[in-house]
């Protein structure tokens, strides 16, 4: 089961619940005996989708995120005319957990696509200069399509090294 709340309203935690968590966070440790700063196993595969410029399979722990990047060319935007740019869209799927069913996994999947948004629009993060092909004429436009499959933890943190892998990946 996710353990995300889609609403962003409170969690609610019983007195138990919310003593064990400070407890391990006192101690160290997580419920699945990792320390705070260790991080889940992670099995990365490049490559996966044959009809892309680029893809990435993550999976961690009960966490499943497939990522397609499909290069076109477009026109720059006026704002930044010298750089290509990045669109993304997410698709949370019902199957990957009962709460994605209805307007849930919309919800989650806009605020994931318009994070990751944030983060790799950064020139610290992918170089967007160099995706211009002509200023204020053509660029590249990286299609970034992101499918979780499954959902076990953070999907934030999941979802930007899969997006990074499959950037990595494009050609």
């Amino acid at each position: 089961m996710c353990t995300h709340d889609i609403s962003m309203a409170s969690v609610l935690l019983s007195e138990a619940e919310r003593t064990f968590i400070l407890h391990g966070v006192q101690d160290g440790l997580r419920t699945d005996g990792r320390t705070c700063e260790e991080y889940r196993i992670m099995e990365l595969q490049c490559d996966v989708v044959s009809n892309t410029s680029g893809s990435a399979r993550l999976k961690m722990s009960h966490t499943d995120i497939l990522v397609g990047i499909k290069a076109e060319m477009g026109t720059p935007k006026p704002e930044r005319p010298d750089e290509g740019y990045l669109e993304f869209f997410v698709d949370c799927s019902a199957n990957a957990d009962p709460e994605f069913e209805g307007r849930g996994g919309g919800i989650l999947a806009t605020e994931i696509s318009n994070t990751i948004q944030r983060i790799f629009d950064s020139k610290d993060i992918v170089d967007l200069e160099k995706l211009c092909i002509m200023p204020k004429e053509t660029c590249w436009v990286l299609y970034v399509d992101v499918v979780v499959l499954e959902c076990g933890g953070n999907l934030f943190d999941a979802t930007s090294v899969a997006v990074k892998a499959a950037l990595h990946n494009a050609r």
